[in-house]
Parts: structure tokens; sequence; C-alpha cells
């Protein structure tokens, strides 16, 4: 790709003094977009970087944010040509270069699909002096100079990330992670905190991502027990192979409110608070993180949040290793937590199509949405008396979690046409208390968990209905026992149930006695024929 479309020089003219430079009687360089990302410059507000490019230099300008719309659109991107119509050049006190460009003029007849030229960064350039030879070895008489004293003992200790109110040597920055708490954890927690932490719970925190929280400067650090300091090093964290793109970005930027205490505020779920000191050792050192399925997929999310890839992929290539049906359930939990979809979708799938392999426990511990997304996937797997098992169990376990609305989904009539004798009688009990506390009335419903209970009882009446009513009346208690005394559980339904059980089961059993006696008095005829016939021939057929 040709670099004549480009402004030869167009980076020094960017650079070629401070200020705002803007107008028809400035220069207005025609350069390459070589690479763009966004970065978290607040908790309200995303910074756009680009690297602009002439073909032979390159530098790094900050994106005005009434540009972020074009960026967003997809109208900046990678290898895009523009011309720079206003920008600003400054250098800081700690001869940091800035370069904004807050107008441009996207080129639409330049099209180039890879990076113009070899560009290399002008500030390297303009920073580079020739090294000097020093040839002054014949002043001294190097034979006669004494060796350095070395010491085994004198040797340096390396630089270490501290937790708690103490820092280690040379920290220069802190960073205190708010652990969110949400709703549902216990209020334990929440009195152990000493105060309400309902403000943390907000739409800035957790999710795809941790956000940074703007806490008050005057706030105590590291006093509350949902929050954890963490001391660190600016030049560590943003310098090396395994350095983090977002403190690199963010030590650059000397004009943010963080600098006023050197301290970070960051809010993490749970699982992402826990593996961020797991993220500092992959910083500070050369060990290989250990992975888990309870944390892989929350330091993924903590590698892409803070602009780590090597580290990303690593917990990407663990958790298609890792992932199989005895680690689903926990990676479909984490998957939600951070909204990743794939991962969910991956994970509802083998699930579904495994459902009566899955240790009941594991299925009884999923959230009331993820058990209805299981039995809503077209990848389910189960017999249908086999998942009314599976349905009581959950419902037994959740209890009032699970409403009308989840339970008609999960047992409709073509994913569930028959129900288990086992699951018949309890599962009538929750679909008829799910009735009653929604307020809705379906005893004329056809298809419908309560009629399929009812059908299923009717057919099993001498198990569900008969033994326990015998066990009941039978004076041994020997007998009683053997005969499954088990409570009626029927006597716990609304009388008009019990009246419908009891009468259907009646009908039943007369005509499960009719077919007997018709079956005995064929057997009487065919007796009677083949006595007849021996008669006849002199035999007996005693």
């Amino acid at each position: 790709m040709s670099s004549s479309m480009l402004t030869t020089n167009g980076i020094l003219d960017l650079i070629e003094s401070e200020g705002i430079k803007s107008g028809r009687h400035v220069k207005q360089p025609t350069l390459q977009i070589t690479n763009i990302r966004r970065v978290p410059a607040n908790a309200l507000t995303d910074v756009y970087w680009a690297i602009l490019s002439d073909g032979t230099n390159s530098i790094e300008v900050v994106i005005s944010t009434h540009l972020s719309h074009l960026v967003q659109s997809g109208q900046l991107e990678e290898y895009t040509v523009v011309k720079v119509k206003t920008y600003q050049y400054n250098v800081t006190d700690d001869n940091i270069h800035i370069v904004s460009i807050s107008e441009v003029e996207i080129c639409e007849f330049a099209n180039p699909e890879e990076q113009i030229g070899k560009p290399v960064s002008i500030l390297d350039t303009l920073h580079k002096k020739d090294s000097v030879k020093n040839d002054g070895d014949h002043y001294f008489n190097l034979d006669e100079d004494d060796e350095w004293e070395y010491d085994a003992d004198d040797k340096e200790e390396p630089l270490t990330w501290s937790e708690g109110d103490e820092p280690s040597n040379f920290c220069d920055w802190t960073i205190e992670v708010q652990r969110i708490v949400h709703e549902q954890e216990s209020d334990t927690a929440l009195k152990n905190q000493g105060k309400d932490n309902s403000k943390y719970n907000n739409k800035h925190g957790g999710g795809k991502r941790g956000k940074e929280n703007n806490s008050s400067k005057n706030e105590e650090p590291c006093t509350n027990s949902n929050v954890k300091c963490y001391h660190v090093h600016k030049a560590i964290l943003s310098v090396g192979p395994r350095r983090s793109d977002y403190f690199a970005t963010l030590f650059k930027q000397s004009h943010l409110s963080e600098f006023a205490t050197n301290t970070s505020h960051i809010q993490l779920e749970p699982s992402a608070a826990d593996s961020f000191p797991a993220l500092l050792d992959y910083i500070y050192t050369e060990k290989m993180i250990k992975f888990s399925a309870k944390n892989a997929t929350a330091l993924r999310h903590l590698a892409h949040y803070f602009g780590m890839r090597p580290l990303w992929k690593q917990a990407s290539a663990f958790i298609r290793g890792d992932f199989s049906l005895d680690t689903a359930a926990t990676y479909l939990s984490e998957a939600i937590v951070y909204h990743d979809e794939k991962l969910e979708n991956a994970s509802i799938a083998i699930l579904a199509e495994n459902i009566e392999e899955i240790n009941r426990r594991t299925l009884t511990k999923l959230s009331p949405s993820s058990f209805e997304r299981i039995f809503a996937s077209p990848r389910l797997k189960c017999r249908s008396r086999k998942l009314s098992d599976i349905v009581l169990k959950y419902c037994q376990t959740q209890g009032g979690s699970v409403d009308m609305s989840l339970l008609m989904k999960c047992t409709r009539s073509e994913v569930m046409p028959s129900v288990s004798r086992k699951a018949a009688l309890p599962l009538l009990k929750v679909a008829v208390a799910g009735e009653q506390k929604a307020g809705v009335d379906m005893s004329n419903t056809h298809n419908v968990l309560r009629a399929r209970c009812v059908e299923t009882c009717v057919e099993e009446w001498k198990e569900t209905l008969a033994k326990p009513l015998m066990a009941l009346e039978c004076r041994d208690k020997n007998i009683s026992r053997i005969l499954g005394a088990s409570s009626l559980e029927h006597r716990d339904l609304p009388l008009t149930i019990q009246v419908e059980l009891l009468e259907k089961a009646l009908c039943a059993a007369k005509v499960e006695l009719d077919d007997v006696k018709a079956e005995l008095l064929f057997r009487e005829e065919q007796v009677e024929e083949f006595t007849k016939q021996g008669k006849s021939t002199g035999k007996s057929f005693e």
C-alpha cells in the first residue's frame, strides 16, 4: 500500500508547537489510524485513544469525547485515513506529550485494509540520543583498581504488592477494591459491614465490567469489611510483558481526580474481588496462575477489563479445556454474573442434553432463571417421569423462589407429558399451592400439571391413596409400617381436590374390579367347558 496518500512528516506537523491548532491557515495533515482502543476514564465516561501514522512516524492521541460517536458507529476504525483539522499539543511538567484531536474529516476515497508503511513512535525518535564512546580508560590503571566487594547477603528484595494498611517498599499507588454486595446476600454480611451498602449496588458495578467508584476523598480507606486495599507500584503495573493497559493509560492522565490521593476505587463482583490478588501475582511474578472452574471466568473478566490480553488468552484456553458436564453448572453461574453469552449458551446446552446424569444437588443450586433456560432449551433430553422427579426436588429445595410462571414453563405437557408415581402427589400439592398464591383456578384446564398429577395418582391409587389409608386403619403397628405408613399427603389438599381424587380413584378401582370379575368369570367358563369335555371322554381334569 503506497504512503503517497498520507502527508509527509504529518506527525511532525501535529507536534510542531504547543497549543490549539484550528482553521484554514494551520497544517491539516492526512494520517492513518493504525490502532484504536477504548479506555474507561471514570465511572460515567469512556475515552478513546488512537495511534496516528504518516507512514514513517506515529504518535498516540486522545480522541475528543464529542467524536466518540464516530468510533462507536464504526466510521473511525483501524486503518481509516483521516484529515486532522483541529488538534492540540501540550507537554506536561512531567515531560508527558499529549495530543488531542477534536475535528477530523474522513477520507472516503482512501480505504486501505492494512497499515501503510512501518511507522515508529515519533517520541522515541525525539528522545533518542547518540551514544558517545568513552575513551578514558587510559587515564586509569585498571590493574590497580580494586574490585567491588560483593556480599552474597546483599541481594535486593524484589518489589512486591501488599494488602492492608501498611504498604510494602516503594509502593506509590493504592487500589481499593469494593466487593459488591447483592440484595440476596445475607443480612449478616451487611451488619458486619457496619453500614448500608445499597449505594454500591448500582449500574456502575459488576455486570460485564467492574467500574470505578467516585468515593469521597475524605473517606477512610479499608475500614469497610467489603473493601480491601492493595498497595502497588505504578511502574510494574504499567510496564513489561504482563503490564495492564488500563493502568498504563491511567498513569498518563495526571489531571484525573485519582492522582489527588494516588488511589483507584474499583467495584468488583465477589468472585472477581476474590481473584484480584491472583491478578497482582501474575503481574509481579513469572508464576502461572492456578486456574479453576470457580475463578477462571472471573480472571478472564479481570484480564479483559484491565487490558491484559495474554492473561485473557490463558484463561480462555483453560475454560475450553476444563469445560465439561461436571463443571458446566459452575461456569453457567459465573457466565451469568459477567454476561458471557457464549459460555452461558454452551453451559445450558450441555446441562440440557445430560440432565438425567447431573447430581440433583447441583441442579437445585441453580437460579430459577437458569433452571428455566435448561427446560426451555431445544437440546433438553430426559424421560418425562424422570423430569418430574427433578422438578419436584428443585421445588422442594428452592421453596418460595419457584413461582407459578416457572412451574408452568418447566412442566408444560410437550416436555413432561406424564408424571412419576413418586412425584405425583407432592407435585400436585406444589401446583395447587402455586395456583392459590397466584390467585388462579386451573381446575378445568386440560394438560396443566395439576391434571397430570391427578391422573397419575388415580392410575396408581393403590400406592398413593389405598396403602396409606390401609396403614392408618391397621391396628398392628408392624403391619402399618410395612404397608408404608407415610403421612396421608392427599389430606393436605383442598377438600374439593381430595374429593376429586377419591372419586376418580373409586371409579378406577371399580373398573379394575370389573376387569378382575370378568377375568374370573371367563376362567370359570373355561373350567366348566373342560370339565364337560372330560366327562364325555371319560377323562378327569382334576
